[in-house]
C-alpha cells in the first residue's frame, strides 16, 4: 500500500509501551475486541492516557494458550530505555501497579529485561497486509529469538508491513519480510540499524526522524547510539532543524522540510478518506 513511498520519518511516537499478552482473535479495535474483560480493557486505557503510553496486546506466534500471561512496561525515551516483564495470572493485575513512576519514566515495579524484544504487527483485523506480510516475519523471527518475538496489535503503518519494532529503543522497520527480517535483528544485537529498512525512533517526531535519517546518510552511521540529539527547532514552514553530536564529538546540523508532493489516497486497506503522507527533503546540512 505505500506505493514508493520512502520508509524513513514514518515511525509513530511513542515514549511509554504497555504490552499485554492475549492470546485468540483480536477485533479491528483489538484492546476493546479481543478476550480481554471489558473492565480491564477500560482501565488500561485511561491509564495510558494518563501516564502517556501505548497499550498494545501481543501474542506469541501460534497463538498458544499460556497458563500464565506476560507482560511489559517499556520506556523508550532519548535517555531512558528500559523493559520491565511481568508474568500473571490475570492481566487484570496490571491496574494495581504504581503507574505514576511510569508518568515520571521510572520503574514500576517488574523484573528488568535484559535482552531486546521484537514487535510484529500481525493485526489483520486493522489491515490484512499486516497478517499476510507480519505472520511469516514473525515465524522467522521466532525460530532465532524464541520468546523474545511477539505478534502485536496495531502500532502504526500499516502501508509499510511487515512491520517490526525493535525493544528497548523503540526502533521501527518497514517492509520487512521472513528473509530480510532476521538479518535486521541480527544487525540490532549487534548494535547496528539496517536504514535501508528503518521507518523511525518512536521518541522522535516525525521530522527529527528525517533529520536523523539524513544525518546517517550523510555521515555513514550505523550504529544505534552514534547520534545524540542536542537540540530541535521548528522553524516554521513545515521545516525542521536539528543538531546531534557524533562519536567524534563532531556538531552535525541538519535542516529538513516536510513536502506535499503527491495527490490524497487510502493509506491502508480499510481506509476511507484520502489522505497525504508527509515527506521530507534534505534543506540544509553541516558538520562543525
Amino acid at each position: 500500500m505505500a506505493s514508493g513511498e520512502p520508509c524513513f520519518a514514518t515511525a509513530s511516537t511513542v515514549r511509554r509501551w504497555i504490552l499485554v499478552e492475549q492470546p485468540g482473535g483480536w477485533g479491528a479495535d483489538a484492546l476493546n475486541q479481543s478476550r480481554l474483560a471489558p473492565g480491564t480493557a477500560t482501565a488500561l486505557s485511561a491509564i495510558a492516557r494518563k501516564v502517556g503510553a501505548r497499550v498494545l496486546l501481543i501474542r506469541a506466534p501460534g497463538r498458544s494458550q499460556p497458563a500464565r500471561r506476560r507482560c511489559y512496561v517499556a520506556v523508550t525515551t532519548t535517555n531512558v530505555r528500559r523493559i520491565e516483564r511481568f508474568d500473571l495470572d490475570d492481566p487484570t493485575e496490571l491496574l494495581a501497579l504504581e503507574w505514576a513512576s511510569l508518568a515520571r519514566n521510572e520503574p514500576v515495579g517488574g523484573d528488568l529485561v535484559e535482552e531486546p524484544i521484537y514487535l510484529v504487527c500481525t493485526h489483520g483485523r486493522h489491515d490484512p497486509d499486516c497478517a499476510i506480510l507480519g505472520r511469516p516475519l514473525a515465524a522467522a523471527l521466532q525460530e532465532q529469538y524464541g520468546e523474545r518475538v511477539w505478534e502485536a496489535s496495531h502500532y502504526g503503518g500499516d502501508r509499510f508491513a511487515g512491520n517490526l519494532v525493535c525493544l528497548p529503543h523503540g526502533l521501527y522497520y518497514g517492509r520487512v519480510s521472513a528473509v530480510t527480517g532476521p538479518q535486521v535483528a541480527a544487525a540490532y544485537e549487534s548494535g547496528q540499524l539496517d536504514l535501508e529498512h528503518l521507518r523511525g525512533r518512536s521518541c522522535y517526531s516525525f521530522g527529527v526522524q528525517a533529520t536523523e535519517y539524513f544525518a546517517r546518510r550523510q555521515e555513514g552511521l550505523t550504529g544505534v547510539d552514534d547520534l545524540h540529539l542536542e537540540a530541535v527547532e521548528d522553524l516554521g514552514a513545515a521545516v525542521t532543524r536539528a543538531t546531534f553530536t557524533d562519536p567524534r564529538g563532531h556538531r552535525l546540523a541538519v535542516t529538513v522540510q516536510s513536502l506535499v508532493d503527491s495527490a490524497p489516497r487510502l493509506l491502508t486497506c480499510h481506509s476511507t478518506v484520502p489522505e497525504i503522507p508527509p515527506r521530507y527533503q534534505l534543506v540544509d546540512y553541516s558538520n562543525g
